[in-house]
């Protein structure tokens, strides 16, 4: 997940049709306005650095600060498209999303006005496709609010690999490099050609090589290798142990962040962030929940 950074801003192209703000290539400087739905005061808390965020919207203001620093973008002054940037742009995208941001760079920032958990709040998902059910922020009208929002993460649907597709596969942080073979009878036999991999942050694909061996394919930069199946690789890249999680990124990390199936990690206390140590793992970084979050505890 890409933390804030205050860089919203966007990319614009000819083709969309919804650009606000100007009419076409030769226009002249033109008041671009924020939306209605988003305009006023709204706060993030941001549990990591145990702080809060600020976003104020007027009509021709978009101004966002925090721990990090500020961003401020305005409409008030807009060149014609043709020069090739501008203080703000505002851009529509379905589903009642808005693009706010400057033209001419890659990211982007999209703000929609919902209704969450009975609270009037603006959305904010980190993805390139609204609502996949991927890492969001939500903004609300006070602090007090904002500072209790539910911790959700996305749950390995089974603990295990299909026979007939493929699914994503995870090297777990407790396990240390591993071989795959270039073919099924090497992995039986553990010989032959294979390859090494280690990175635990990289997303692989895996399914069953069929009903009537335990060998498990998996793809690896669009090629098929093939390893005897051990614990090595699963379907999940954290997990709970008693009150403590243990995982390859952070807890603010969520759209990375895939737990074990079954694992109720709401009823956890500690959360570990590691990697590959010898026969277990080493503790990079570690995470205390608090009624303000998890924060960093070492």
């Amino acid at each position: 997940m890409k933390k804030h950074i205050f860089a919203f801003i966007g990319l614009l192209t000819l083709s969309t049709g919804f650009a606000l703000g100007f009419t076409d290539s030769t226009a002249s400087a033109k008041a671009v306005k924020v939306p209605s739905s988003l305009r006023g005061t709204w706060y993030h808390y941001d549990p990591s650095y145990d702080s809060y965020e600020k976003l104020t919207a007027t009509t021709y203001h978009f101004k966002i600060s925090g721990i990090n620093g500020t961003s401020s973008y305005s409409g008030v002054k807009f060149p014609s498209y043709a020069n090739g940037h501008a203080d703000m742009y505002v851009s529509k995208t379905p589903k009642g999303y808005y693009r706010i941001g400057k033209y001419g760079t890659d990211d982007e920032g999209m703000w929609k006005r919902v209704n969450h958990k009975g609270h009037p709040a603006i959305k904010q998902p980190w993805h390139e496709i609204p609502d996949t059910g991927t890492y969001v922020d939500y903004w609300y009208k006070t602090k007090a609010i904002a500072k209790y929002p539910s911790v959700k993460y996305k749950v390995s649907k089974f603990n295990g690999y299909y026979y007939d597709k493929y699914t994503p596969a995870y090297l777990q942080a407790d396990e240390g490099l591993q071989k795959l073979y270039t073919s099924a009878s090497d992995a039986n036999s553990k010989s032959g050609h294979y390859i090494t991999v280690k990175s635990i942050y990289k997303k692989y694909y895996a399914k069953w090589d069929s009903e009537s061996n335990d060998v498990i394919r998996i793809r690896v930069n669009g090629k098929t290798y093939y390893q005897k199946d051990n614990s090595g690789f699963q379907s999940f890249n954290s997990w709970k142990d008693g009150n403590r999680i243990s995982s390859p990124y952070s807890p603010t990390s969520r759209s990375k962040i895939v737990m074990r199936h079954g694992d109720k990690y709401s009823k956890a206390k500690y959360w570990d962030k590691v990697e590959h140590y010898k026969t277990g793992v080493l503790i990079l970084k570690s995470w205390k929940l608090t009624n303000s979050g998890w924060v960093k505890d070492r």
